[in-house]
């Protein structure tokens, strides 16, 4: 089962980060220049503030990385890549800045 976990994570993890861009900017202050979607990157940290919520549950950690997947994925089709990626990036950023623990395992 841990080893379903970490191959999940893993997935999840590649499939966030190969969207998501470098950049400069920080979380929930200063934005990268690259985001155009102020509402998508808003809404990812929002999302990852309620993962950062629940870390102490695995099984609710899965659930909520499947959700921000299927997220990306709703956002690329129906507002397109620019959105999609500036969610992701409002994600990943907010995690990266208040848990590095939950970091460290994601990315």
């Amino acid at each position: 089962m841990r080893k379903l976990y970490i191959c999940f994570i893993s997935f999840v993890t590649m499939m966030i980060m190969a969207s998501c861009g470098g950049g400069d900017g920080k979380v929930s202050g200063k934005v990268s220049q690259r985001v155009k979607d102020h509402e998508a990157y808003t809404l990812g940290e929002n999302h990852a503030a309620e993962l950062i919520g629940i870390a102490a549950d695995e099984s609710a950690v899965q659930d909520k990385l499947l959700e921000v997947h299927a997220r990306v994925t709703n956002i690329r089709e129906k507002l397109g890549a620019q959105s999609a990626a500036d969610y992701e990036r409002g994600f990943t950023r907010y995690i990266e800045a208040n848990s590095d623990s939950l970091a460290r395992l994601l990315f």
